[in-house]
């Protein structure tokens, strides 16, 4: 139960990340944010860019998302963050509460940590106050947890120091030896372990209390954690691909967005075109030697084209709440971006409802994509 709360702060976390924002006295927005060493950011920072890197101080919390989030000096509140790469080297006066692909904290943590990611590293140098929670494909801890250790994790290996219990669940993927306890490491609790295989502990390692093997419970028990694992992980890939929409292609992004909020119904029409008609011309281009290639390029182009398109109904989703709900006139684009991929991304889970949503998203993202095009046609 402690564990499903824990996802679930998380995957709230990141809904409510754009809310805050919005109305936040300090933000920063923009390709690249840097806080330098000798810099104080008084308060709390809410950051998004391309990277993030904090060698400076902010006396409250980091609240960021990006696609690169470096912290080398020190956050005396508490870090949230959401990005594709994220290295905590310095010091964390409170909680860390992260979403990521690969997470390394190698620094000082006062508090908890909460880690969702792929690849999960708790490095040599790090060291943890009170407890540790993670979720990953991969996870490795090597450094010092004061409190307790637990979560979920495809693979575990754990060489650092534990100052209580260990509670992890692992894959049932049948992986082979999904949990590792190295000759370094030491456990002053229990160590209890969810897993069909038998976990590979070192002799040589120090257990101060009992070890207990469980079973898996079934698929059905765990339909929700799987549910909702899917679809963090899609928000968070949606946003991650956004970041390089706003900032990479910014103005591309502006033109197209502009277009589809003059008249977003004309959108429909050719968007749904495109949509039918790609593939069937693909198809038949297979059929020739020479088009293999074209076909190739066309298919992955559609594939593309469609999750494209539905990320920029989203932007624009988000704007309109921004602007009608949230009152909110000066804000930069990610705000749009995160908080529409949020509410679109649920809006498409909701069974029959979500998949007629998802196909007028896409139809008014791609008409965009199709009016922007034609105008650089016309304008060579």
């Amino acid at each position: 139960m402690k564990n499903k709360k824990i996802i679930i702060f998380l995957f709230l976390a990141l809904i409510l990340l754009p809310f805050l924002a919005v109305q936040a006295a300090d933000t920063k927005a923009g390709g690249a944010i840097y806080v330098a060493t000798d810099e104080i950011v008084s308060g709390n920072l809410f950051a998004a860019g391309q990277t993030i890197t904090i060698d400076g101080t902010i006396s409250g919390d980091l609240i960021a998302a990006a696609q690169t989030i470096n912290v080398n000096g020190r956050i005396e509140g508490d870090l949230i963050a959401a990005a594709q790469t994220i290295n905590v080297n310095g010091e964390i006066g409170g909680n860390i509460r992260i979403a990521g692909n690969s997470l390394s904290i190698n620094g000082t943590v006062a508090r908890n940590v909460n880690a969702f990611g792929n690849n999960v590293m708790i490095g040599n140098n790090a060291k943890i106050g009170w407890d540790v929670w993670l979720a990953g494909n991969t996870a490795e801890v090597r450094g010092l947890i004061e409190g307790s250790l637990g979560g979920h994790a495809g693979q575990a290996f754990v060489s650092g120091k534990i100052g209580k219990d260990v509670n992890l669940e692992l894959s049932d993927q049948g992986l082979s030896h999904g949990l590792v306890v190295s000759p370094e490491a030491v456990i002053n609790g229990d160590l209890i372990y969810t897993s069909k295989e038998t976990a590979r502990i070192s002799d040589q390692a120090s257990l101060g209390g009992q070890i207990e093997q469980k079973l898996p419970q079934t698929s059905e028990k765990n339909w929700f954690l799987v549910w909702l694992w899917n679809k963090l992980f899609a928000i968070f890939s949606a946003i991650v691909v956004g970041l390089v929409l706003i900032f990479l292609l910014k103005n591309v992004t502006t033109k197209i967005l502009e277009k589809v909020t003059e008249k977003p119904a004309k959108m429909l029409v050719p968007g749904l075109i495109l949509m039918l008609i790609l593939p069937p011309i693909a198809l038949l281009l297979l059929f020739t030697v020479i088009g293999i290639p074209l076909a190739l390029i066309i298919a992955a182009w559609w594939l593309v084209a469609i999750y494209l398109a539905k990320i920029m109904t989203a932007i624009i989703v988000g704007e309109l709440l921004i602007k009608k709900v949230l009152k909110k006139n000066n804000y930069h684009l990610f705000w749009s971006l995160a908080l529409g991929v949020v509410i679109c991304w649920l809006l498409f889970a909701i069974p029959f409802l979500g998949w007629i949503l998802g196909l007028i998203a896409v139809w008014i993202g791609l008409g965009g994509i199709y009016h922007y095009a034609a105008n650089q046609l016309r304008n060579i």
